[in-house]
């Protein structure tokens, strides 16, 4: 019995002995190898060219720095002086249009009350001599220094000769006097010193004279003369007007040569704006000088 087992041994034993070279060739080569033989297929696989996913162009092409901003518009910078052209232009229209159509005067008495009050402020248009008409409210400049005052002097002074300069205000326009014409060229005007007013030999109805006050308590009886005008102011007791300087060289009288425009509105303050027309009216029944 012992010894079958020992025979029957060697023989369980040779089936664990190493295979010879060949068949461990064989099985290297197959342990290294798919079964399916997939290496053999992946091979030429590897070398064709390969599927890419589809592209598409970007929205915008990414760029520089540099590039982005040579490819902005250039922005145009104000030219020097482009600011000053229009600037000068407005000036010259505004000083044209000051010279040739209208002016801006200040009231500086209360010589026109209540027509006018001391810090009214007037346009007056400029005037064709054809255009004066009696009980038309005129700026003349001083003919014979009827004025006493003088000019502002210091800060009000430089703001004068500022405006005078833009044409704001006119030259000498610290020499002004403005009143209403009564009398034109070859018109009689008298007064007999009891308060009438006749021209022509109508008896005037002044109504834009202030109340209360005679239309004059000075007498005078003259005719205009040529290329004149004799003008009163409508605060008759408080105006130093042609019937006081009937002693001077033009006898009381107004060149119109020095006559600057006539007064059409008031424009300042605002709670003054009125018109300054109607005074014609009260001359309506005078006839046509002689």
């Amino acid at each position: 019995m012992t010894s079958e087992q020992d025979d029957a041994q060697p023989t369980a034993d040779a089936r664990d002995e190493p295979q010879d070279d060949a068949s461990q060739a064989d099985d290297a080569g197959s342990q290294g190898e798919p079964r399916d033989g997939s290496q053999d297929e992946a091979g030429p696989q590897d070398d064709a060219p390969q599927d890419l996913p589809p592209s598409y162009p970007p929205q915008e092409r990414p760029t520089s720095s540099d590039d982005s901003e040579s490819s902005r518009p250039a922005r145009r910078r104000p030219r020097r002086g482009s600011f000053l052209v229009p600037f000068v232009v407005i000036l010259l229209l505004v000083a044209l249009f000051k010279t040739f159509v209208i002016q801006y005067f200040e009231i500086p008495t209360g010589s026109m009350e209540s027509t006018l009050v001391s810090g009214d402020r007037v346009a007056v248009t400029m005037y064709d001599s054809d255009d004066i008409k009696r009980g038309d409210i005129i700026v003349f400049r001083d003919p014979d220094h009827w004025l006493t005052g003088t000019d502002p002097t210091g800060l009000r002074g430089l703001i004068r000769d500022g405006l005078i300069l833009i044409r704001i205000l006119p030259e000498d326009s610290g020499h002004h006097l403005i009143k209403r014409v009564i009398g034109m060229p070859g018109d009689r005007v008298v007064s007999d010193g009891r308060g009438t007013v006749s021209v022509n030999g109508v008896v005037l109805h002044e109504t834009y004279v202030k109340a209360g006050v005679s239309p004059s308590e000075v007498a005078f009886d003259v005719t205009v003369p040529d290329s004149m005008v004799w003008v009163m102011g409508d605060n008759r007791s408080n105006s130093a007007d042609s019937r006081l300087h009937m002693d001077d060289v033009h006898g009381g009288f107004v060149p119109l040569s020095d006559v600057v425009g006539v007064a059409r509105s008031i424009i300042w303050p605002v709670s003054r704006w009125d018109g300054l027309g109607g005074g014609e009216d009260v001359f309506a029944g005078v006839p046509a000088a002689r």
